[in-house]
């Protein structure tokens, strides 16, 4: 039978400048776990809650801003298209985190079974010789039963701990997915900005050693100064010396990918080796209201199951304190040569009470309160987290555009600043420095677009990651 789905997710309470982001269900779920007399903290009712934003800074919150799960596609590159499916099927952190979704099934049909009478039998044979009369033989077959009934609720809060449990395996697994999927754009951007580098380098070295042989031809018919050489030498030394740390954050990427894909990086590199543009996503940040946002994000929905767990744990141990009742029987055939054939059986309740045990249930409580404290401060700390990361993604990328266009514009005059300077040194009305100052600054103009590209697609993709884009482990 297939898993249950993770049970509704926090809502939240609107005030005038905030909003109350809280576990549902959770006064129940405390009340369960505390039927029975006590403190601490697992004896309070009231549902844990975090305060956050009405809306994003800089925002106004649309009523259908829902993310589409395969976010990558507004990059529009069908190679980052294929790496993400071959990510999603080979990668192995991903199979480990759905690998121990079966070990908490495996754990929720265990906690499951508690509520089921057990019934075993038992057989035996034998012979046996007393004091010389002679040997006898004797066998006996025999049925064995037993239920607990669950009178203060143990069996109960167990079982809803492992199905809390078998939920946040699920999240897990969709936080793994996510990760992987993120890091993937990330290092697929990286690649196209090294890529692009290289050849942009190459590029400004091939137009450098051309000013190179051209101020030492003009050196030779003594029209330039040794200086002139010199700084075109050096020029050219730069771009010489950028190149091996480029060619280092390629190969880098490449076995990066090659390890997060599940692919031999000799396959890899064949298959990208032809350039293509760097990434960029074709995206309008339009973000919802801030719980609405923040519901969907794994990590928090299994931070609220962690929670959910360990207040289910506190009913448990809290049950340990007060009697157990069994219902048992036996029914037993046994047959021997001396005395023939015999039936027994027995049925009844047993009750059992702890009176002393050196205050080792207490301390079981009282630990298994202070890991439901721990679960709760954990979920408010991944809810405060959350907006952080959305604010901070969503300021960065919704400044990526216009830091484009001044870039791009730096090149455009950048590149007529340097044809005008190389046009009038022909000429021999301009200084060689002035050539030498409009190639640097072209060339770092043309790298600081690269970066401002790259940094783009990395805010995008850490935005898509802060709203919980992804896509979902089937359940």
């Amino acid at each position: 039978m297939p898993p249950a789905a993770a049970p509704p997710l926090p809502d939240r309470c609107l005030s005038m400048t905030s909003l109350r982001f809280t576990v549902p269900g959770f006064a129940l779920l405390m009340l369960s776990a505390c039927v029975l007399p006590g403190d601490g903290p697992a004896a309070s009712s009231k549902a844990p809650s975090v305060s956050v934003p009405a809306a994003f800074t800089g925002t106004k919150p649309a009523a259908d801003t829902a993310q589409s799960p395969q976010w990558w596609a507004a990059f529009r590159d069908s190679r980052l298209d294929a790496l993400m499916q071959q990510g999603l099927a080979q990668n192995l952190d991903v199979q480990q985190a759905v690998a121990r979704i079966s070990e908490a099934r495996a754990n929720a049909g265990l906690a499951g079974a508690a509520d089921l009478p057990q019934l075993s039998a038992t057989g035996s044979a034998g012979r046996s010789d007393l004091q010389g009369k002679g040997a006898d033989s004797t066998s006996s077959v025999g049925l064995n039963t037993s239920w607990m009934i669950d009178l203060f609720g143990a069996n109960r809060a167990a079982k809803r701990s492992a199905a809390a449990q078998l939920d946040a395996a699920y999240l897990s697994a969709d936080v793994a997915r996510l990760a992987i999927l993120a890091e993937i754009a990330t290092t697929y951007a990286d690649l196209r900005f090294y890529q692009h580098s290289i050849a942009l380098t190459q590029d400004s070295l091939s137009g450098r050693r051309k000013s190179l042989s051209l101020t030492r031809e003009k050196f030779d018919l003594g029209s330039v100064a040794r200086l002139d050489v010199l700084q075109a030498e050096q020029l050219v030394a730069v771009a010489e010396a950028e190149l091996p740390a480029l060619e280092v954050g390629y190969d880098q990427a490449i076995y990066r990918l090659a390890t997060l894909t599940g692919q031999s990086a000799s396959r890899l590199r064949a298959d990208l080796q032809k350039g293509m543009a760097q990434p960029r996503p074709r995206y309008r940040a339009a973000i919802g209201v801030p719980a609405d946002v923040l519901r969907n994000r794994p990590d928090i929905r299994k931070a609220e199951r962690d929670l959910a767990s360990a207040a289910a744990s506190v009913g448990v141990a809290r049950a340990a304190l007060y009697p157990s009742l069994s219902l048992g029987g036996t029914v037993t055939a046994s047959e021997a040569r001396a005395s023939g054939a015999l039936t027994t059986w027995s049925f009844g309740p047993q009750i059992s009470l702890p009176i002393f045990d050196g205050g080792r249930n207490r301390a079981t409580l009282r630990g298994a309160e202070a890991r439901a404290v721990q679960a709760e401060l954990a979920w408010k700390s991944a809810v405060t987290k959350a907006v952080e990361e959305v604010e901070a993604a969503l300021s960065a990328y919704r400044r990526d555009a216009r830091n484009i266009g001044a870039q791009d514009k730096l090149v455009s005059t950048s590149r007529q600043t340097l044809d005008l300077a190389r046009a009038e040194f022909d000429l021999g009305q301009g200084d060689f420095l002035a050539v030498l100052d409009a190639e640097r600054t072209e060339f770092d103009a043309r790298r600081a677009l690269a970066q401002a590209i790259r940094a783009e697609a990395a805010h995008y993709v850490a935005l898509s990651l802060a709203t919980a884009g992804g896509v979902p482990v089937a359940r």
